[in-house]
């Protein structure tokens, strides 16, 4: 089965100015991505605020270029496609395939827009559908949602914060689209409101045979909705599994640093001290030679400090560590049970 979505070596840099009279300097935002996205999947991206999460999914939509590499995406037709290499009016067919949720469902949601008209506009634009068409079609769009379409001549000030969301996931959807990137989808929601729309998600995925980016920095909602689990770290992928595996044995002492700060509610899992990253994340317009999780790492040499590390396959997982056979790590589950990703959130 070919993949849907294939990055090779995508790297992503921004040009700033140092103060008011300096010298410009670039950040490297994204260094030498390499990721594949399979059919019907839910891949996660997780990492701290800063590591290129965002940055990734907006260059695979195209909502950014990329300095270099590729994104090659599949159609139905299976003739692999450079999204990257197309200009705008070549990409706007494949908009229809590639769609975004963003994170703050209030600032992506024209406040002077009815929700109707928030909703129709890509079929608007795509020229899809006018008239008795397009009307049935957003009204689908928002039952499929939860949200009554005779709410469609309202304002999206009139809606909460988890309906605003459930808004642009129709808006999304109504494209009928083949991969969707959730960027944060539910991190400005309460957590009641966030178990409804992890829930709504996996629902659509089901009914509409949906592939999902899931762009998160909560460990807890990655480990519920996700097949596979990428770590990125200052713009790069560090370690990449299957949910399971990442979870119960990660590889990479970055993931480890994560696993620990997942909050679990057992008084007896991991007895003893905590593993914590030493110091700060390193300002990116200075990003450190080799590897670059170096600087935070309790098992880093002079290896590490000179040689950055390839994304290699280890057993089930690819990981970027020098020393990812030999050092020991603890999992998120080391005494509690692993609640099974299928396992449906009460709202």
């Amino acid at each position: 089965m070919n993949d849907l979505i294939r990055v090779e070596n995508l790297s992503k840099s921004f040009t700033l100015r140092r103060g008011l009279v300096g010298g410009l300097i670039s950040l490297d935002a994204l260094k030498d991505i390499n990721l594949a996205v399979r059919p019907g999947e839910t891949l996660a991206i997780v990492g701290e605020s800063g590591c290129g999460k965002t940055t990734l999914g907006r260059c695979i939509v195209k909502a950014m270029t990329p300095n270099t590499g590729k994104v090659l995406y599949t159609p139905e037709n299976g003739e692999t496609i450079d999204l990257v290499g197309l200009k705008k009016r070549q990409m706007k067919p494949w908009r229809r395939d590639i769609r975004m949720i963003f994170q703050d469902p209030m600032s992506s949601l024209n406040p002077y827009m009815r929700v109707f008209d928030i909703v129709a506009e890509p079929l608007r634009i795509h020229k899809i559908a006018k008239g008795r068409e397009l009307e049935d079609r957003v009204a689908t769009a928002l039952e499929k949602v939860g949200i009554d379409p005779a709410a469609g001549q309202r304002f999206p000030h009139a809606f909460s914060g988890g309906q605003r969301q459930r808004i642009g996931i129709a808006r999304a959807l109504v494209l009928d689209p083949r991969l969707v990137i959730a960027d944060e989808a539910v991190s400005a929601l309460d957590v009641s409101i966030q178990a409804q729309i992890l829930n709504l998600l996996e629902d659509l995925k089901d009914d509409f045979g949906l592939t999902y980016i899931f762009i998160s920095h909560d460990l807890g909602v990655v480990n519920y909705i996700s097949d596979r689990v990428a770590v990125m770290y200052l713009g790069n992928i560090v370690e990449l599994a299957d949910t399971e595996t990442l979870f119960e044995r990660p590889r990479h002492p970055y993931t480890e640093v994560l696993l620990e700060a997942l909050p679990i509610a057992d008084p007896k899992r991991r007895a003893g001290k905590r593993t914590e990253a030493r110091g700060e994340i390193p300002y990116i317009g200075n990003r450190p030679k080799g590897c670059p999780f170096h600087t935070r790492c309790r098992f880093a040499q002079d290896r590490c400090r000179n040689d950055r590390p390839e994304l290699r396959k280890i057993d089930a997982t690819e990981v970027a560590c020098h020393f990812a056979e030999t050092i020991e790590l603890r999992g998120a589950y080391d005494s509690a049970p692993r609640p099974h990703i299928s396992q449906k959130v009460s709202p």
